[in-house]
């Protein structure tokens, strides 16, 4: 087994240990609260197709639900099958997948929307999950990656942490050119200290 894949085995291996109970250790409520308000934001009126790549227990559904549209379908995306089974015993109504965002076994032009929440800097291969997001995209769909922490916060988090070291958070620009290599045409960033905003449309 080589390095990069022996890497992979240990980060999948962290998450499913980490499954049970991963919302109520890392999202208090002042967290949920800003996961709200964020979700609020997004818009999620003509998002008929919800894709939540990186979705853990899911702690973007009850939002999504919240705000989506009444007959919207809800996909969920994760590698570790733990966080999924968590995930499924709480949101019946999800379609959920066991698959990395570099290989989504979902039909092109099949989604409206792509969130990838607090999860973008565990992709190991990031341009090729940015072209992943293009090809489910439908024309004019959405990719947001979010978080509720800043870049540098996140990045030092992670370095902290042997299992996810060296799992990073691209700058704005960095995204940027990841996402024009991948073909979306209209991207747009914003990042402070406690948020990172980026999104992207296929046009």
């Amino acid at each position: 087994m080589d390095k990069s894949a022996a890497c992979n085995n240990e980060k999948e291996e962290f998450f499913d240990t980490q499954a049970n109970n991963w919302e109520a250790r890392n999202y208090p409520p002042e967290k949920l609260k800003q996961v709200d308000e964020l979700v609020q934001s997004l818009p999620l009126a003509q998002a008929r197709v919800i894709l939540d790549v990186g979705c853990g227990e899911g702690v973007l559904q009850p939002f999504l639900r919240k705000y989506g549209p009444a007959d919207a379908i809800f996909i969920a995306l994760d590698p570790s099958s733990a966080m999924l089974q968590c995930l499924s015993k709480r949101f019946a109504h999800v379609r959920t997948y066991q698959a990395k965002a570099e290989a989504m076994p979902l039909p092109d032009a099949s989604v409206d929307m792509v969130i990838c929440f607090s999860a973008f800097p565990h992709i190991a291969d990031k341009k090729a999950a940015a072209r992943e997001f293009y090809r489910v995209l439908r024309p004019a769909g959405r990719a947001y990656v979010l978080h509720i922490d800043g870049r540098e916060k996140l990045n030092n988090l992670h370095d902290s942490h042997h299992a996810v070291q060296g799992d990073h958070l691209p700058c704005p620009t960095g995204m940027s050119i990841i996402f024009s290599e991948a073909g979306f045409s209209s991207v747009e960033a914003s990042e402070g200290a406690n948020h990172y905003h980026f999104c992207a449309v296929k046009n």
